[in-house]
């Protein structure tokens, strides 16, 4: 499978990522599928230090790999993440002491000299006016600490990160981009593309990897993100999933690689942090990567006739079930 550049770093990857957020060990530790994942040739690793032990999980495992070092792109962990979904000024989430930090945290928890990506995990646009955050990373790249530096988007907030790539202060963003998020391909993608910015996609089978397995009321149940959720907006959710599958899916081509092959159809897209949790999805989501891109025209269709503009995290008190009563 061709490998894709790095935004204009020397680098390249193979497309899919090993998104480690559900990353899971075994009784020695270690997770079978990044092993497995490593086997088949995927080189780039999306941790991050709010990720529970993910940081620890990817070190003990890869102490088994015994092949070339994958690339590792972790994240500083904001000061407080209760309020994660809000707006606040940047020093109530980074400071250059907590950034310093979160980054010295890393480096022992991975064992690594050096990290290869780090990513502030939280942006706001607001945020572009100040510089210490960058000016520390700075500082930290120059003693040898990290390599690149990149910043993780808000939820549907992309076009947060313009200034930034405009500007070319970062060597990568990280976004949400899918079949029902379409929108980064208006704005974001392009710019990044053009300025040398490399993209990484996150959440391209959409909430709880519903695009991966075709959606159920069931599996949308225990969604977190959907917890608040009213019963319309899950009947919705699947309407417009089984509207997506009639429009564009068939035998040869399921949600699965459709939405793998959408997302990786600008090659502004660098990179796919999939959260694969075993042998068989690993191996689904390479085979679905080597098809390429999407025809010119399915690819439109989708962003034309599927975009839906939402965010699970701003919805009333609600249960999935309508149990609870809703809120004004």
């Amino acid at each position: 499978m061709p490998k894709r550049p790095f935004g204009s770093t020397e680098l390249s990857f193979n497309p899919i990522a090993f998104g480690a957020m559900r990353i899971r060990p075994d009784s020695n530790g270690i997770s079978r599928p990044l092993l497995h994942a490593l086997e088949a040739g995927m080189d780039f690793i999306d941790t991050a230090r709010n990720y529970g032990e993910s940081e620890a999980v990817v070190a003990a495992t890869l102490r088994e790999w015994k092949g070339e070092k994958p690339f590792i792109a972790t994240k500083v962990k904001p000061k407080d993440i209760s309020n994660w979904r809000f707006p606040v000024p940047i020093h109530e989430q980074f400071t250059p002491e907590s950034i310093r930090k979160s980054v010295e945290t890393s480096l022992r928890t991975l064992g690594r000299e050096h990290l290869d990506l780090i990513q502030l995990h939280q942006w706001y646009y607001l945020w572009s006016h100040n510089t210490e955050w960058l000016e520390t990373l700075h500082q930290l790249r120059d003693e040898g600490k990290i390599r690149y530096i990149g910043v993780s988007a808000q939820d549907h907030e992309h076009d947060a990160v313009l200034p930034l790539v405009e500007k070319q202060l970062v060597d990568s963003v990280q976004i949400i981009l899918n079949t029902f998020e379409s929108r980064p391909f208006v704005s974001t993608i392009p710019l990044c593309h053009e300025k040398g910015v490399a993209v990484i996609a996150r959440c391209v089978f959409d909430h709880s990897g519903v695009l991966a397995t075709g959606g159920s009321r069931e599996v949308l149940k225990n969604d977190v993100k959907l917890s608040n959720a009213s019963p319309e907006l899950v009947t919705e959710y699947l309407n417009r999933i089984a509207a997506l599958r009639a429009d564009l899916c068939n035998e040869a081509m399921d949600l699965n690689e459709l939405s793998i092959r959408f997302a990786l159809s600008h090659p502004g897209v660098s990179s796919l942090a999939l959260s694969l949790s075993s042998a068989a999805r690993i191996d689904t989501a390479l085979e679905a990567a080597s098809r390429g891109p999407l025809p010119e025209e399915a690819f439109e269709r989708i962003r034309r006739n599927h975009v839906w503009v939402k965010n699970f995290y701003y919805l009333s008190k609600a249960t999935v079930d309508g149990n609870t009563e809703r809120s004004a």
